[in-house]
């Protein structure tokens, strides 16, 4: 699954069911991996009115990082 965000942080999020991998590209190019992220966490970041906020309080802190 992919979706752009409305964001100045980011570009777009992809999100890989079978692994819970999400994925994240950043507006300056980098892209961060996130490890045992369940699908609501994808879905609620793409649904969300501010991504970046999201990311901040939902995902950063709260997932390993992949790699």
């Amino acid at each position: 699954m992919q979706a752009e965000l409305n964001s100045s942080l980011f570009d777009a999020a992809a999100y890989d069911e079978g692994a819970e991998r999400l994925r994240l590209f950043m507006k300056n190019g980098q892209i961060r991996e996130f490890e045992t992220v369940p699908v609501q966490v994808f879905q609620q970041l793409a649904g969300s009115r501010s991504p970046g906020q999201y990311y901040i309080e939902n995902i950063r802190s709260k997932f390993p990082m992949f790699g």
